[in-house]
């Protein structure tokens, strides 16, 4: 809570209610329904969360020292991974055929958007240096540097006429899935006997039962109180599904730790969102304008070339 809340708050007695207190969130009004007395818990019962915290400041401190050894050695070492990767005894992998793009199923550093531009920065590929350091996941950084770049250029017909062909069998194909779809939809929304679809497989976002995502997306929209419920979901090139919801199955309550650490992605989630949402209205109020990157705050994961 911000000061101006936290006292009106804590100067109010059980039952009473605040006058309006402004605060840079805006204006409010507090009513006090309760004075709890803070309890000690024993030692024994939160141990192992102030283990944990302390690992998780440890790990914090020691993946900020390496971020930074990272972003200097790849930095000061501009022509050459080699120096960072054995500084922090890291593994330099090796790419060919790299896009500007990602690729489909494209995994790590190069299904990161941001690293890939960088990557085709004018420095990396003109005067082959490395990349600064970029942030490509939860505590990763990764560099990478062109060793070889091919411009694009038009490809004979010769050696891609059969890729042409099996795209546009493709695309053709989805046109006439999605058609025939959506006609057994409707027909099956009209009269459901007519139905036919293979064994009920129950779902979740956890669980998706190797079920298309759309699919997934698609079921658990649909209305728990008009069930059965169909739907059509087109797949594109995968083809077209039609959905059937049949019942809404109650969530399995997780392990306690599960439960625990699920507690606290969320927590930290919402704190995220909170921060961010606050810093914007800052910066808005005050038409403030940040002009340097921002610093690196996490473990380099991997060396790319």
């Amino acid at each position: 809570m911000v000061k101006p809340f936290e006292d009106a708050m804590f100067a109010l007695k059980k039952g009473e209610i605040s006058n309006v207190i402004e605060t840079e969130f805006g204006y409010h009004i507090i009513h006090l329904t309760d004075i709890k007395p803070a309890v000690v818990p024993p030692f024994e019962q939160v141990r192992a969360t102030i283990e944990n915290e302390v690992r998780s400041q440890q790990a914090t401190q020691e993946f900020a020292k390496a971020a930074e050894a990272f972003t200097d050695a790849v930095y000061q070492n501009a022509d050459s991974l080699k120096p960072a990767a054995d500084k922090l005894k890291l593994t330099i992998q090796t790419a060919s055929n790299v896009a500007r793009t990602p690729v489909p199923g494209a995994t790590g550093p190069l299904a990161n958007r941001n690293f890939l531009s960088a990557l085709f920065a004018p420095d990396s590929l003109q005067r082959k240096q490395n990349t600064e350091a970029i942030e490509v996941g939860s505590s990763q950084l990764a560099s990478g540097r062109v060793t070889q770049y091919t411009p694009a250029h038009p490809v004979p017909l010769a050696e891609v006429k059969d890729k042409i062909r099996a795209q546009l069998v493709n695309e053709r194909a989805a046109v006439l899935a999605k058609t025939e779809g959506e006609a057994k939809l409707a027909a099956w929304t009209t009269k459901a006997d007519g139905a036919t679809f293979g064994a009920p497989v129950t779902v979740s976002r956890r669980d998706v039962a190797s079920q298309p995502l759309p699919v997934i997306d698609a079921a658990l929209r649909a209305d728990a109180a008009k069930l059965p419920a169909l739907m059509g979901v087109d797949l594109g090139t995968q083809g077209y599904a039609v959905v059937r919801v049949t019942k809404v199955v109650p969530r399995t309550p997780p392990a306690p730790e599960l439960a625990k650490q699920e507690q606290m992605q969320v927590g930290q989630s919402v704190a995220a969102a909170e921060d961010a949402a606050y810093y914007n209205m800052l910066k808005d109020r005050f038409k403030a304008e940040i002009l340097v990157p921002k610093p690196a705050d996490t473990l380099p994961g991997a060396a790319g070339r």
